[in-house]
């Protein structure tokens, strides 16, 4: 078992990827293939820890709110939009 204080200190922190990176410079050191090993299976349990933050949904509820309040403001507010529609020849 190979000790590391500072990849354990990022490990506890809950920095996976910089604890892996940190494991791969430890490896680096390792002069036996037992503890190459062990540290190359401590940063694989780090890469698998890491998590992605969750993707943020798009909501332009907002934005089409403040929309239809300014045309309103401005006086340009007509019923589904009718006032940026092309106007069509019959």
């Amino acid at each position: 078992m190979v000790n590391d204080s500072k990849a354990e200190a990022l490990e506890a922190k809950g920095l996976y990827r910089r604890a892996a990176t940190r494991w791969m410079e430890v490896m680096n050191h390792c002069a036996e293939d037992e503890a190459r090993d062990w540290v190359r299976r401590r940063m694989d349990e780090c890469l698998q820890k890491v998590r992605r933050p969750p993707a943020r949904v798009e909501d332009f509820g907002g934005l089409h709110k403040a929309a239809k309040e300014t045309q309103r403001r401005m006086g340009i507010a007509q019923p589904n939009g009718e006032a940026f529609r092309l106007k069509t020849r019959r």
